[in-house]
């Protein structure tokens, strides 16, 4: 995939723009990289077009380029308006909830809708501590190992992050997905790299959701291990114009599964109207 490095007032910015039509910005989750696809890429074939900016300590993305969701709110503006797009719909997924948030609310001219998939609200401790494998400092050495032992042994390997995921047995969990979901967890964990320079806040805090005043679907599963459903209640109980959709899925990987289609068709729903 060509990607794009673009110098903001803040630092490098790393994107790709693929498509044409109704722009839709995608924010990734943590440790996804520019080859993490969870499905988002086939948008550009339901007619719209899709600009996926890394975060910060991302790629190329420099860490300077947003320290809090906020200051990254400001830089993604600044890539909006280098790309003359006025307005896009924003995906947000997993660690990059409260940029989506921020986003909407401080710029809400530029955004139509907001989508928070299995997202989180909050800054900092990105889905609680028990998702601290996904979003905390991970050596790079570890994850070196980790895309070794998963070429050896996939099935040891996807399990034990499975845990992390789940509320549910993790074997258990694994013997139920299909081949194809199960080459979504390997390509997901084989694409993952350390967040450079990432610094967990121990004083996270909650943007003012009431502020957020675009429409705003969240999709979630009550089973997810990493981002706990409160994320979900509360978002859906302080955002005036909140739509939540209950994702049948069993662990935090709402884009696989047996209600993977449904979560498509829902997103596209929201989107289009």
């Amino acid at each position: 995939m060509t990607t794009t490095l673009y110098d903001t007032s803040r630092g490098i910015v790393e994107y790709t723009y693929l498509g044409s039509g109704p722009a839709i910005l995608l924010l990734k989750g943590g440790h996804s990289t520019r080859n993490t696809d969870l499905s988002h890429n086939s948008l550009v074939y339901e007619g719209y077009s899709l600009l996926t900016i890394s975060r910060p300590g991302y790629d190329y993305t420099e860490v300077s380029t947003g320290r809090t969701p906020e200051e990254f709110a400001k830089t993604i503006i600044e890539v909006l308006d280098h790309l003359s797009i006025a307005k896009a719909a924003v995906i947000a997924i997993a660690g990059a909830g409260p940029t989506g948030l921020a986003l909407a609310s401080a710029y809400p001219s530029r955004v139509t809708k907001l989508v928070m998939e299995a997202a989180c609200i909050s800054s900092g401790k990105d889905g609680g501590q028990r998702g601290k494998w996904l979003f905390s400092t991970a050596d790079r050495v570890v994850w070196v190992s980790i895309k070794a032992m998963l070429k050896f042994f996939p099935e040891i390997i996807m399990k034990q992050k499975l845990t992390e995921l789940t509320t549910e047995n993790a074997d258990e969990f694994f013997e139920r997905l299909s081949p194809n979901d199960r080459h979504f967890v390997y390509n997901m964990l084989a694409t993952s790299q350390s967040r450079k320079e990432y610094k967990e806040d121990s004083n996270s805090s909650i943007l003012d959701l009431e502020k957020v005043h675009v429409p705003v679907l969240g999709m979630y599963s009550s089973k997810d291990k990493t981002v706990e459903f409160s994320n979900a209640l509360l978002l859906k109980s302080h955002a005036p114009n909140c739509e939540l959709y209950e994702v049948n899925a069993d662990s935090h990987l709402i884009w696989i599964g047996k209600d993977a289609r449904q979560v498509w068709e829902k997103r596209l729903q929201f989107l289009s109207h």
